[in-house]
């Protein structure tokens, strides 16, 4: 998901497509039926599509679907699963775009739910992110629903919390360390206590989570920028690009120290981040030029 996000290149003319239904529009092989039967009160029944829950079934209809869009030439098309996105950079190029995309789901039988299309928009909803023209943006129907969640009076609330605020964890700087009072809560043997620290917390995550910065789109073309900080609990990291009033965000990360890291010394703990900042923007950086900073000690470029 990352990587087509990555590569969903800012335009004015996006299109995508829903497919109905789709795994069921995969047939099951004659011999494979027989293993997908079930007992039902009326009888024993058995599936002649290809059902959800199958070990195999994500990546065979990821299969059929890259196949699907291997044909398409001259085509700029994302494809996860039955969630296709169309982008090009003019209205008349989008229109062409389109009718071979049709034209390759007519020749594959593949069938379109036509209450979820989108067509030639600036703003599209894909991959639970708003792909926009200045970036990506944080779904604003989540932003909504984060908005109005209260106070948590027990560990399942302060798990759901978590689990809805580290969706977008890309977008908060220092999540880790800002939402750390929470997470101790969810540990084994500790106690539920609701205080300042923890209202503090949830409140300040909120706020971020509230105002999510919109993402820019990796240009492998320029230069990275890591600046890095280490905190007595937690490592935190954005990646960037340009510079001056052009600088902008690629993305944040951050994560929780370990008890035994926490015993590391000022300069240990920022050879930590960098090491592990590395590793988690890899797919970004490598055998690309960067800069790395940090409040501890500035590096030349690599």
């Amino acid at each position: 998901m990352d990587d087509l996000l990555n590569e969903a290149t800012p335009t004015s003319f996006m299109s995508t497509i829903d497919l109905q239904s789709g795994y069921h529009q995969v047939k099951v092989a004659d011999v494979d039926q027989d293993k997908t039967a079930f007992v039902y009160p009326f009888g024993t029944y058995r599936y002649l599509r290809m059902p959800f829950g199958l070990r195999n079934a994500p990546a065979t209809f990821q299969r059929l679907i890259d196949k699907f869009r291997s044909g398409l030439k001259d085509v700029f098309a994302l494809s996860y699963l039955d969630d296709i996105i169309v982008l090009s950079e003019t209205f008349e190029k989008h229109l062409e775009d389109l009718e071979k995309v049709f034209e390759r789901l007519s020749i594959f039988k593949l069938h379109a739910n036509q209450d979820k299309y989108h067509f030639a928009c600036d703003r599209v909803k894909y991959l639970g992110f708003g792909i926009t023209k200045d970036g990506i943006e944080a779904d604003q129907e989540k932003i909504s629903a984060i908005q109005k969640i209260p106070v948590p009076t027990n560990v399942k609330e302060v798990q759901s919390l978590l689990q809805t605020g580290s969706w977008f964890r890309r977008y908060v700087p220092n999540f880790a360390d800002i939402a750390r009072p929470l997470s101790s809560l969810t540990k084994k043997k500790v106690q539920w206590h609701w205080g300042p620290e923890q209202q503090e917390s949830f409140e300040t995550l909120k706020m971020h989570l509230m105002t999510p910065p919109i993402l820019k789109q990796a240009d492998e073309s320029k230069p990275f920028t890591i600046r890095t900080d280490a905190s007595s609990y937690a490592l935190g990291a954005v990646l960037l690009q340009g510079s001056g009033p052009d600088e902008h965000v690629i993305e944040y990360a951050s994560r929780l120290m370990i008890p035994a890291e926490r015993n590391y010394s000022t300069s240990e703990r920022e050879a930590l981040e960098v090491v592990w900042t590395l590793e988690k923007f890899r797919g970004y950086v490598e055998n690309q030029q960067i800069f790395l900073a940090s409040d501890h000690q500035h590096s030349n470029g690599c």
